[in-house]
This record gives structure tokens, sequence and C-alpha cells, in this order.
């Protein structure tokens, strides 16, 4: 995997998105499937979410998680940031990172520990990564892929996201696709503007279909290539 810089983007666009709202709500094309889809994720027991670039057709992250017993969040998550190749696994009390092939252990009394449970759920694992803010799309249409999938564009006012994002953004727009059953597909998300352009695909395996969740970062070893 080899990491794009506007990729990093995406993901602080992502967690930037949660502290935004807007009043008022536009009665979009395909929005009750949308926000029923955001809805269910945040209720998912376990599920594998699968980032794409669309450009390279590389996967630069992967994020599996599910509940433990005692609603403790155990996850894996592996992918790139600023820093290059990265990767976290927490079984709800003990927490692992890699970098640089270099697994460590992070203790409970770090500055940098982090845990999750079902109040306070990992952010990757509760519907945000399929980015939607309703008062912030400037249009909306409904299309049909290659494929059949029914699906719905939404096109975002990138003055609005450019001010209160703090970012440089010419263009914004998300796709949402479901299937002829209703049942969701893809998402994807596409900018162009002053970081350049970025476009990826976010995709969903065993949703409440995970039942454990294995670690594969050794301590002081070389994991990676």
């Amino acid at each position: 995997m080899k990491i794009s810089k506007r990729f990093i983007l995406m993901l602080s666009l992502v967690l930037t998105a949660l502290a935004l709202t807007a009043c008022g709500k536009q009665e979009l094309v395909g929005c009750d499937k949308v926000e029923a889809l955001r809805s269910a994720a945040q209720n998912y027991e376990s599920a594998t979410y699968i980032i794409t670039n669309l450009t390279s057709n590389e996967i630069e992250q992967t994020f599996t998680f599910m509940y433990n017993s005692d609603n403790s969040q155990t996850y894996y998550c592996e992918g790139y940031d600023t820093n290059g190749y990265y990767a976290e696994y927490s079984n709800g009390r003990e927490l692992f990172r890699e970098r640089d092939g270099v697994g460590s252990a992070v203790s409970s009394d770090a500055d940098d520990y982090v845990s999750y449970t079902k109040k306070k759920p990992h952010p990757y694992s509760t519907g945000q990564l399929f980015f939607y803010i309703n008062g912030y799309v400037s249009s909306a249409e409904e299309t049909t892929d290659d494929s059949g999938n029914y699906v719905y564009i939404y096109h975002y006012d990138t003055e609005r996201l450019n001010k209160d994002m703090k970012t440089n953004m010419d263009a914004f727009a998300t796709s949402y696709a479901f299937d002829g059953e209703g049942n969701f597909v893809y998402f994807r998300q596409t900018n162009s503007g002053g970081d350049g352009s970025y476009a990826y695909e976010i995709t969903l395996e065993n949703v409440n279909g995970i039942t454990s969740v294995d670690n594969p970062i050794t301590i002081g070893s070389q994991t990676t290539e």
C-alpha cells in the first residue's frame, strides 16, 4: 500500500465533520436510505471497513471491530498517517501499536493510551466514515451504475465546507450505492482543490458476523515489508 496525503486529509474531514451541524433538513433524493444506513452502522456489533483509493485501486486502510461481552471494544486498524505505515490493536484493555514494522505495547497510564466501549466507541465504528451533512448539500441526484445499483450523489457547498472545516476544496461530492433490494453496496467520496484531487471507496464486510479479532502486532519485531 502507498499512501496519499489527501487520504490523511480525508480522515481529518471525517473527524472534523462530527462537530458540524446545520439548521433544518433538506428532502434530498435517497436521504432516507443514507440516514438509515448511518443509523444502522451506529449499532453494528462488528464489521470491517475497507477504504480503497479509486485512482490506484489500492487498499489504503482497513478497520475491523467487535464488541466483547463486557461491552468493551476490540479493534484492529492498519493504514497510514502522516508518519507512514501504522497499525493499532486493542482488546478493550491492552493496546498495541506498530510503526515502521516495530510493535510495542502501550501502558494504560501512558498519555496516548486509549480504549473504547459501546458507550464510547471508536469513531470509525459509528458510521461516521460515511460522510453526510444534510444541510451542507447544494444539489443531489439519482442515477444507476454499470451493475444496476441505485446511486445517490450529493454535491456539497464547498464555500461553506472550506469556511467551517478550514479546507481549500473546489469540489466535494459523495455517492451512496444500494442494490435493487436496498442493501448497501459502496460509498464513494471525491474532492479536488488546492491539495489536489482524491477519490476513494468504502465497502463493508462481515457486518455483525465477527466473533474474534486477532492481534497481528508482535512486540519489537519487524512485521511489515
